[in-house]
């Protein structure tokens, strides 16, 4: 199954109008139960600690596609409530293809097509692992999608995602194309 984080910001916008409600996957595959209530040590057998880049970068929310989950609150904890409509992690009306951004304010864009209702993702500057601070709002963290860079606000067992939204096995809010929203 392909990550939400791994689609182009086009294709991203695409995803999440056109993919319906399926089970989410947990981290370790499987389809049952929440993926919010997955917890994730952060140890990988092939990456021998919880944070290997963490001797290399000073960045406090590096971390790898393997071990994402690892890094969750490291931007300030978490975002309480639910974000205002058209600021990041909020909800947004779709511009589609010639206005991506859609009602949401500079620098984000919309993950709903035109017409559609989505969520606001704020554009990050991604640094040089797949997960960065990047200049995200506090409570979210900047995922590297193939050079471009998105902030998603972070999530756990404990922490739940804005109405609408879902955690995903990364420890991010995402639209709740993949399950059950939180």
């Amino acid at each position: 199954m392909i990550s939400l984080k791994t689609l182009s910001p086009f294709a991203l916008s695409l995803a999440l109008v056109a993919c319906g409600p399926t089970t989410p996957a947990g981290r370790d595959g499987s389809t049952t139960g929440d993926a919010a209530a997955v917890t994730d040590t952060g140890v990988r057998a092939d990456s021998g600690t919880s944070r290997p880049d963490a001797m290399t970068n000073s960045d406090r929310c590096a971390a790898t596609d393997m071990n994402a989950n690892s890094t969750v609150g490291c931007n300030g904890g978490f975002a309480m409530g639910t974000p205002a409509m058209n600021t990041p992690g909020g909800t947004c009306s779709g511009g589609g293809m010639a206005m991506p951004m859609g009602s949401c304010g500079a620098n984000m864009q919309c993950s709903a097509d035109m017409g559609a209702m989505g969520i606001c993702f704020a554009g990050c500057m991604p640094g040089s692992t797949y997960v960065s601070t990047g200049g995200c709002p506090t409570g979210s963290r900047c995922f590297d999608l193939m050079g471009n860079g998105l902030c998603f606000l972070d999530c756990d067992a404990t922490h739940a995602c804005p109405n609408g939204m879902m955690c995903d096995g990364e420890g991010s809010c995402v639209p709740p194309m993949m399950g059950k929203a939180n």
